[in-house]
């Protein structure tokens, strides 16, 4: 909770300075803004199994062109995402419940590149946009979590010590490629967003776990994907 909060505040200061430094021309709209808001993200792919939604959290800035001419714009941004998956393991294996994973949790730092697409050109910065583009997605944290309760597995020690290593992170890549498609609309002081993200990239990088079930280790494939909702400022 103190890295969540910490970051948090990081983004606002550097929202706010931005902010100041923009409003020195008063002439100027402002071309940035704030991001914050949930979603509900999981993973897909055959190397995990019995992956099941779990809810995160975003909070970011935003910076797109003037949006005064055009139906085409673009814009960019730097996002921080707790997302993961849950995973339903420990009630479809009771006899190993407590090796069974049941959570996979990541913080990541993304990076949204996209086409802003204005439905109604006419109302320029206030129009409804169709939002295309590609995020890259840096990993900075990412832990397994087993049975009901939701123990860290690198915490955990079982009777049996089949659990002998830990680590700071799980055996992922640390980028992850997701294509994203969705919809905003900004009035003139506040908006919202809603939209897909899906992983195109495979994350799997000799992923084994050793001492979990499912068994993992078959080489087969790891990506992700939301649906998210944000307010836009």
């Amino acid at each position: 909770m103190k890295l969540r909060t910490a970051i948090v505040f990081l983004f606002l200061g550097i929202f706010s300075s931005q902010v100041k430094a923009q409003a020195g021309n008063q002439e100027d709209d402002l071309n940035i803004g704030l991001r914050m808001g949930l979603g509900a993200y999981s993973f897909y792919g055959g190397e995990l199994k019995n992956a099941v939604p779990t809810i995160g959290y975003l909070a970011g800035l935003y910076i797109h062109d003037d949006l005064k001419k055009g139906r085409f714009h673009y814009q960019g941004g730097l996002d921080i995402r707790f997302r993961g998956g849950n995973f339903t393991n420990p009630s479809k294996l009771d006899t190993a419940k407590n090796q069974a994973y049941s959570k996979i949790s990541m913080v990541t730092l993304d990076m949204p590149l996209s086409l802003l697409i204005s439905l109604k050109p006419s109302e320029r910065r206030e129009a409804p946009f169709l939002v295309l583009g590609v995020t890259p997605s840096y990993i900075l944290r990412s832990v397994m979590y087993v049975g009901p309760d939701k123990i860290p597995y690198n915490h955990f020690v079982d009777p049996n010590n089949s659990h002998e290593d830990t680590w700071d992170n799980l055996p992922l890549k640390p980028l992850e490629v997701l294509m994203h498609i969705g919809y905003q609309q900004k009035m003139e002081d506040y908006g919202y967003s809603i939209g897909v993200n899906l992983g195109v990239s495979d994350l799997n990088d000799n992923f084994f776990v050793k001492g979990v079930a499912p068994v993992t280790g078959t080489g087969k494939r790891i990506s992700t994907f939301s649906i998210e909702a944000a307010f836009i400022f």
